[in-house]
């Protein structure tokens, strides 16, 4: 029995050490950032701010959310040194999903089903990690 304890345990430290492989030490912004000038925003600003989409709504009343990291066709970049490393998906106010990514096998995008019924406002909060925190938000 006490071998099995010992698979189990190191089965889950690995899973553990997996599920989040980057560097912390990576992630050297974690400041709140906004487009300084809304009505002409830089590449850069571009880059970092996420785009939400609304799809079709389903039988049950769930509206399809997209949301992708950048705008205007310009898309964040997923490298070793720069990448999205979280998404999270508000409605209403409340958090309803939230995304961990993983540099270079992963890139900044987020799917999510959210109740159409009441619902007000869309907002998503990215996070880059040399560029800081960046939010969008959709009045539906």
């Amino acid at each position: 029995m006490k071998r099995r304890t010992a698979l189990k345990l190191s089965l889950l430290a690995l899973a553990s050490s997996y599920a989040q492989a980057f560097e912390k030490s990576k992630i050297v912004n974690t400041m709140k950032m906004k487009i300084k000038d809304p009505k002409n925003p830089t590449k850069a600003e571009l880059k970092h701010t996420p785009e939400i989409k609304l799809g079709d709504v389903d039988a049950k009343g769930y509206v399809s959310v997209d949301v992708t990291i950048g705008q205007q066709g310009i898309i964040h970049p997923s490298t070793a040194d720069h990448w999205i490393y979280e998404i999270a998906l508000f409605a209403n106010g409340k958090k309803v999903a939230k995304v961990d990514l993983e540099p270079v096998i992963s890139r900044g995008y987020l799917s999510a089903k959210v109740k159409k019924e009441g619902l007000k406002e869309l907002k998503a909060v990215a996070k880059c990690n040399l560029h800081g925190d960046w939010e969008e938000t959709l009045k539906v």
